[in-house]
């Protein structure tokens, strides 16, 4: 498809039109190829799935990493934090817990 073709895809669908699927009795979800294309799942991939406000919300995981990695950069963290600095902190955490439920 044409990058312009493919702009024209994402555009028509971002706009609020209202495509058909369906969702078979074991809970497959069958996704229109222009909703797929306009989103980059062309050839399927991970997505994160969720309830928001009693609708189904479905996001690439692509866009879930980009807006991860936009509020660390609005808050501040994204050159100060680390998947170590992390880790560490849970650690510290879950021993906080346990030091807690210790005492009581």
């Amino acid at each position: 498809m044409a990058t312009s073709d493919k702009h024209a895809t994402a555009d028509a669908v971002s706009q609020g039109s209202s495509l058909r699927g369906h969702v078979s009795e074991t809970g497959r979800l069958s996704l229109p190829a222009e909703l797929r294309r306009a989103v980059g799942l062309e050839r399927g991939g991970p997505v994160r799935i969720e309830v928001v406000d009693g609708a189904i919300r479905i996001r690439t995981m692509k866009e879930v990493r980009e807006r991860i990695r936009a509020l660390a950069r609005e808050s501040g963290l994204a050159d100060k934090a680390s998947v170590a600095d992390f880790v560490d902190w849970r650690a510290g955490e879950r021993a906080h817990e346990a030091e807690k439920a210790g005492k009581r």
